[in-house]
Parts: structure tokens; C-alpha cells; sequence
């Protein structure tokens, strides 16, 4: 595609290149004066095309007055929002059900006695991720919020152990300084003009690491590598969160083509497993086992 801002004339609008005959509601008028409107679909096209792909994500067309997947095209904050708001609620939920478990003696022997049972939750949750995961990529606002939702309450029946485990003391303490991490991370990642794409590469390719690394430590049962691995495990998922929130907003920058709302959740997701992850490691470092 050819370019329509010309370099020679310090990227002010150029009339020779904005003629594409393959879409001829982007062409100027028969008075070879320029429309705001065509001018403004010109723009869009050309934000579109150079986005293509780059998030990984279907990007379904439009035409001239419709906005992107049927929704007004929303703002940058405004997707970091309703991300940060829908992730908070997920919490919520999941903390909720976590204590009612906790607090249920007769579910905790039935779930927690019963392997095959505790296997079939855990296997849903990865199901439910990946399930989410698709209606988000076919821009399904209802299903992703469906899924995202009984994720949360599948994840707070299993994160419920953490209450049988530690003191509900320690488990509040470092929840707040995981919460205090995770900010700080955020912000950096909503505010730096770096590209953390590398820093992202790197954590991801810890975080295959960490996995390999303690289903070997499920045989050894060495407390001193489960101290390495929760140590390197904070490292990538701090790294991760700044990585995370720069890619959403990127994503929402691009606005490939999907429900402002639908992005929100996306968004959650990501930021949601990451202070979950962020959390976990950190407890099992800094929390206080009951006697």
C-alpha cells in the first residue's frame, strides 16, 4: 500500500498519494477538495493495515460509518479502566468463594478428599481459560464475560487451600504487598515510553521455565529449589505485569476491531492471572504457615 503522508512535506497530507482506486470511498472528491470524514477513513485504514496481526487476534473489517465491531471506538484509558475494574471484581469473587470453601467443612473433606475431583477442576480451569480466550478472539462480549466469570469462582474453590494452609493474618499482609508491587509495576507499564516487548519475551520464556522446573521439583522435594523457583516466579510475573498493561494499552491503541468491553476483559484476564501468580509466589516466600 502506498504511503498518503508525504515524507518531503513534513508528514502534512499528500492529494497525489490518497487515491486508492481498490477502495474508492477513501477517494477525494470530483473538486479535489478532501472531506474531514474520508480524510479521517483514509487514517483509520492505514492504522488498520499497519496493525494487522500484530496482537494475534482476528480483526474483523468495517465499512464507512461503522464503527469497529459494531461499538464506538473507545479510548486508551478508557479500556486500562474497565480492565483494572473488571480484574478487581474477578478478585472479589475469587477471595469470596476462597473463604466460603475455607469455611465449609463438609465441602473441604468432599473436594479436598477426593483426587479425582480436585483433577477435574483444575482441568476445567485450563479449559475455561482457553475457552475464554476464543470468544475474546471472536469478539463474543457475553461469552468472554460468562467465562472469565467462572474462572474466577473456579480459581477461588482451589486458591481456598491457601486458608487451611497460612495464618489469615500472613495471607492479608502479603496480599497487600503483592497489591502494592503489582501497582507499581502497572503504572510503569501504562507510563514508560520503553518497549518492554523484549523484558516480556524474556519472562515468558522464565515462566516455561518455572513450570518445568517444579514438576522436577514434585519428585525432588527440595525446599531449596521451591525457594528458587517462588523467588525467580516473583521476578517474572513483576516483570510480566509491566509488560501486560504496556500491551493492552497497545492493543486498545490499535483498536483492531473489537467491543471496547471485550478488550476490557482481555485485559483483566491477563492482569488477573498475573497478580494471582505475583501473590501465590510471594506467599510462599514471605507467608506464615499455621502450626
Amino acid at each position: 500500500m502506498a504511503d498518503y503522508f508525504d515524507p518531503n512535506n513534513n508528514g502534512s497530507y499528500n492529494q497525489q498519494n490518497s487515491q486508492y482506486p481498490q477502495y474508492p470511498q477513501y477517494q477525494s472528491n470530483p473538486n479535489g477538495q478532501y472531506d474531514p470524514q474520508q480524510q479521517m477513513y483514509q487514517q483509520q485504514m492505514y492504522q488498520q493495515q499497519m496493525n494487522r496481526g500484530a496482537f494475534g487476534m482476528n480483526q474483523p473489517q468495517y465499512a464507512p460509518g461503522q464503527a469497529y465491531g459494531g461499538a464506538a471506538v473507545t479510548s486508551v484509558n478508557d479500556v486500562l479502566t474497565k480492565s483494572f475494574l473488571f480484574m478487581f471484581l474477578a478478585l472479589l469473587v475469587t477471595g469470596i468463594v476462597a473463604l466460603f470453601v475455607a469455611n465449609s467443612p463438609s465441602f473441604i473433606l468432599s473436594f479436598y478428599g477426593n483426587p479425582t475431583l480436585i483433577l477435574i477442576v483444575v482441568v476445567a480451569e485450563f479449559g475455561v481459560v482457553i475457552g475464554a480466550t476464543f470468544a475474546m478472539k471472536k469478539n463474543n462480549l457475553m461469552l468472554s464475560a460468562i467465562l472469565f466469570g467462572v474462572y474466577s469462582v473456579l480459581n477461588g474453590i482451589t486458591l481456598s487451600v491457601i486458608f487451611l494452609v497460612y495464618e489469615l493474618g500472613s495471607i492479608t499482609q502479603v496480599f497487600f504487598i503483592a497489591a502494592a508491587i503489582f501497582g507499581a509495576m502497572a503504572v510503569i507499564g501504562a507510563t514508560t515510553k520503553k518497549d518492554l516487548s523484549n523484558i516480556g519475551m524474556i519472562c515468558i520464556v522464565g515462566l516455561f521455565g518455572i513450570i518445568i522446573a517444579s514438576i522436577v521439583n514434585m519428585f525432588l522435594k527440595s525446599p531449596g529449589m521451591d525457594y528458587v523457583i517462588s523467588i525467580i516466579g516473583v521476578i517474572v510475573f513483576v516483570g510480566l505485569t509491566a509488560y501486560d498493561v504496556q500491551k493492552i494499552k497497545k492493543l486498545a491503541a490499535s483498536n483492531p476491531g473489537y467491543h471496547p468491553m471485550v478488550l476490557g476483559l482481555y485485559g483483566a484476564m491477563e492482569l488477573y492471572l498475573d497478580f494471582i501468580n505475583l501473590f501465590l509466589y510471594l506467599l510462599r516466600l514471605l507467608g506464615k504457615a499455621k502450626n
